[in-house]
């Protein structure tokens, strides 16, 4: 009996170990663009990315805008949050990409502070 649940620890610690090591090594994000940029990511329905687009215009930021309706699109922005770790079966809109750094609906007023700080 001893040296079944012996047998058993054993195929159970190397299947653990088998899928640890097997994982794939999980992908980064590249910048979208060499130089500084702010990408935002949202619908034109949306009235969450309508008014971070009307603040970033109102500061006078220069931003690119993308809209998830998009399948081209949505496919790049799911596989750039799930490189960066974030949720993307739901998510508030919209989602910016500011500088390689990704967030989800963010604060319009923190979000045109450090847009300002890269001299967008």
């Amino acid at each position: 009996m001893r040296n079944l649940l012996l047998l058993l620890a054993l195929c159970g610690g190397g299947y653990k170990a088998w899928q640890h090591f097997n994982q794939p090594i999980p992908e980064t994000n590249a910048p979208l663009h060499a130089a500084p940029y702010l990408a935002v990511y949202g619908r034109d329905a949306c009235g969450n990315t309508q008014a971070t687009l009307r603040d970033l215009r109102q500061a006078g930021i220069a931003f690119e805008y993308h809209s998830v309706d998009d399948p081209a699109v949505a496919d790049l922005l799911h596989r750039r949050m799930q490189n960066a770790g974030l949720e993307v079966r739901r998510y508030l809109l919209p989602v910016v990409d500011l500088n390689n750094q990704l967030s989800v609906h963010p604060d319009n007023e923190e979000l045109v502070r450090q847009a300002r700080t890269l001299a967008l």
